[in-house]
């Protein structure tokens, strides 16, 4: 399952220096609001937080949400800037809203099928873990009756 999620990922993980240049771009931009430069920071200060929602130790998914949060920041801030200078930016990048919003798509998409696998194989390891503690526990006993 994680190789697929990679396979899944491979076109967004190609797009990370263009998101990185725009994200540059929008904050050294002195036309956009105070406001709207803030926001690209807290986008790329949460992908650099070592403080996450899903800590980056989990492998992907913990790097998937830090993306999404980045590209939701991006995406937020060039919705509400004028068409003509967001489309400056996007072009000067090779980025599209479109690109951005699928990419956001492919980030959740295989956020969930971590996800799923990563409780699938929790849920069998902890029932394969609570058998074993019911054999111990059953030894055990047996050993103690005689």
């Amino acid at each position: 399952m994680l190789k697929n999620a990679l396979i899944i990922l491979s076109p967004v993980a190609r797009r990370l220096p263009a998101y990185t240049r725009l994200a540059w771009a929008l904050v050294r931009d002195r036309r956009l609001r105070r406001t709207h430069r803030a926001l690209v920071l807290g986008g790329v200060a949460y992908l650099l937080s070592p403080i996450d929602l899903i800590p980056g130790i989990i492998p992907v998914l913990g790097q998937i949400d830090d993306l999404a949060v980045t590209l939701l920041s991006l995406r937020t801030v060039l919705r509400r800037l004028p068409g003509p200078l967001a489309d400056e930016h996007l072009v000067s990048t090779g980025l599209s809203l479109q690109v951005i919003d699928e990419d956001l798509r492919t980030l959740t998409r295989s956020g969930t099928l971590l996800t799923r696998s990563i409780l699938r194989y929790g849920w069998s390891a902890a029932g394969g873990a609570a058998r074993a503690v019911s054999r111990i526990g059953r030894l055990l006993l047996q050993r103690r009756s005689r």
